[in-house]
């Protein structure tokens, strides 16, 4: 009897799957074929099979397993690359356990997402998720009008007369320099960058600063903050993932919960006393705008004021912190670069201080002549992106303009609820784009008046979502390289290649270790 009943639900639910699949073809299927003809659409290559006979059918298992041998080895990037070339086009359609994505590397793609159909795509709800959970909700995981009023909140910190006054940079950079050995043994410049954009970001955004590279405090509370902070933003640190490998994303994580309540008491504290710092001093002639002092105005409620000053002190903190770390990892390598770096310094600071001062350090003004400054962190962000790679969500059916077929001028349907990954490390290294020296450093690329890579070239997004702190973050790199190389000799310490580590953003595995040595004051660069 029992397998009789058995029988009669499995039938059951085939009938069922039978009955709703017939119904999907004759409603949805058959819309979206109209639609796919409509648009010319022609469906993109699929990534190659990399593990199983192309006769076994494996839902999406060999990219999964692929993915996660890629991620323990550190080159996730390049694999993902190595699946555009290999298939031969630029868009592809990547199956996985449980659903299909797209992976595209062409520009005219990205912009169609970013830029000129904006309000067809969603950030996605899974991204959404991850980084609410610890961050809260803010100007990087709203949509919609929530979003708007949290850019046009963070605007007026932005305006040029905010950025052009470096002191803020100075005060932390020369901090940073007199903790720097110059006796020529190792150090690794890369958590000290991280301390350093916190304390410039907290200053800046919140008018107090976490001063976590003043050792002389008791930075405890900072560096817990720090640590809390770095663990939620890498899932693949956790401890369950160490105890019990990739199955252990799928487990509760009571270190992950403990860390997310320490973000939020630390913050809290940091308003408070903010706060409190402020009614104190009221009457004080301090005209500066401060982000904290908006919110504040805007609302009482604590749950949204945190949300959006995390939000705003992520990227402000761990963009800029990646940047420094691969501009000073790459300049040890290349002596002519640096050398032309010095004497572009000399020139720009010399020319414009009393008596030569070669030591002075850079005004605004000052960083916006050093074109060969720029030029080499537009290199460092073109071959190591800060954000790597980034998706969109389709909110209805839609396409993509480019790769159905395999060729460029065929459109791609993408069903609604479907993403849409843009490849900005593929993109970024692009022969076809960058010339045939595309994966190398070459800052000179930048000086041609007619290079013009346009949307193949995103450090900072596009469109309305673009960066909103690209100049504040450019400024502050700016400043902090003319310091060091003002300041020190460098000595190359590590020599192993260039390796990814993700996590919300993107840095060097390995750091950025150097020898320092002090040069000598007066001397000529």
């Amino acid at each position: 009897m029992a397998i009789f009943s058995l029988t009669n639900i499995a039938a059951s639910l085939v009938s069922l799957y039978v009955i709703r699949r017939i119904y999907w073809e004759a409603t949805t299927g058959a819309r979206r074929r109209a639609f796919a003809k409509q648009h010319g659409c022609l469906p993109p290559r699929q990534r190659l099979n990399r593990i199983f006979p192309d006769f076994i059918p494996h839902f999406g298992l060999d990219f999964t397993l692929s993915n996660l041998g890629a991620l323990k080895a550190h080159v996730v990037l390049e694999q993902q690359s190595d699946d555009l070339k290999d298939a031969g086009t630029h868009t592809i359609d990547n199956q996985e356990i449980g659903r299909n994505f797209f992976l595209t590397d062409d520009p005219e793609n990205v912009k169609s997402m970013l830029a000129t159909n904006f309000d067809t795509w969603s950030l996605g709800q899974e991204r959404i998720d991850y980084l609410s959970s610890f961050l809260g909700h803010g100007i990087f995981t709203n949509e919609g009008k929530a979003w708007k009023h949290s850019r046009e909140m963070l605007r007026p910190c932005f305006e040029r007369s905010a950025v052009a006054d470096v002191s803020i940079f100075a005060k932390h950079t020369e901090r940073l320099i007199a903790l720097l050995p110059t006796d020529g043994s190792d150090v690794d410049l890369q958590p000290l960058f991280h301390e350093l954009t916190l304390d410039v970001a907290t200053e800046f955004l919140f008018g107090r600063s976490t001063d976590s590279l003043d050792r002389e405090n008791d930075r405890k509370e900072v560096q817990e903050f720090i640590e809390a902070l770095e663990y939620c933003g890498d899932p693949l640190s956790s401890d369950n993932v160490q105890k019990y490998g990739y199955l252990g994303l799928f487990l509760r994580d009571r270190k992950r919960n403990r860390s997310i309540r320490l973000i939020q008491d630390f913050t809290d504290k940091v308003i408070d006393e903010e706060l409190r710092l402020k009614e104190e001093t009221k009457d004080s002639q301090d005209n500066r705008y401060i982000f904290l002092d908006e919110i504040v105005t805007a609302t009482q409620d604590r749950t949204v004021i945190r949300s959006e000053l995390l939000n705003i002190l992520l990227a402000g903190r761990d963009t800029t912190a990646s940047l420094l770390s691969n501009v000073l990892w790459e300049l040890p390598r290349h002596p002519s670069i640096l050398a032309r770096l010095r004497a572009e310094i000399t020139t720009t600071i010399i020319g414009e201080t009393e008596n030569g001062n070669e030591d002075h350090p850079p005004s605004y003004q000052q960083l916006k002549e050093m074109k060969y400054l720029r030029a080499i962190i537009n290199e460092s962000q073109r071959l190591y992106p800060i954000v790597p790679a980034n998706s969109r969500q389709a909110l209805h059916d839609t396409v993509i303009p480019n790769g159905g077929g395999g060729r460029a001028g065929s459109p791609i349907l993408v069903p609604k609820g479907s993403y849409v990954v843009y490849h900005t490390y593929s993109m970024h290294r692009r022969p076809s784009i960058f010339g045939p020296d595309a994966h190398e450093f070459n800052p000179d690329r930048w000086l041609d008046p007619g290079f013009r890579p346009g949307w193949a070239y995103i450090p900072f997004s596009g469109g309305p979502r673009v960066c909103i702190g690209q100049n504040f973050a450019l400024t502050e790199a700016m400043f902090v390289i003319v310091r060091l190389v003002q300041k020190f000799e460098f000595e190359r310490k590590d020599f192993e290649e260039w390796r990814e580590k993700l996590t919300v953003t993107c840095t060097g595995l390995g750091g950025c270790k150097v020898g320092l040595g002090k040069r000598e004051r007066g001397r000529r660069m």
